[in-house]
């Protein structure tokens, strides 16, 4: 199998950046750590974030396993192209 690497160099603001470095083709798993005093909880706020991504983009996949000893819900969205998961990590802010 034959592996292309495209980098595209481009000009913003008077900066430049390599688009290439930034956005990988293969990072479309978006990691969710949510800490909540019980697992219900967290899966409340897990349920909210995993369907506002599925509302947005038809092929995301949703993944969690409560850890009791550190109160962490270890969350996971899995989208089709790591353009989408950049799009959804945006609107987190």
């Amino acid at each position: 199998m034959e592996s292309k690497t495209q980098d595209l160099i481009t000009e913003c603001c008077g900066a430049y950046m390599d688009v290439g470095a930034v956005i990988a083709e293969e990072d479309t798993i978006l990691n969710l750590p949510i800490e909540a005093s019980s697992e219900a909880d967290a899966r409340a706020e897990f349920d909210k974030l995993a369907e506002a991504a599925k509302a947005r983009f038809a092929d995301v996949k949703a993944d969690a396993v409560w850890q009791a000893e550190s109160h962490t819900l270890q969350a996971k969205l899995v989208f089709s192209c790591a353009a989408e998961r950049l799009i959804f990590e945006m609107q987190l802010s």
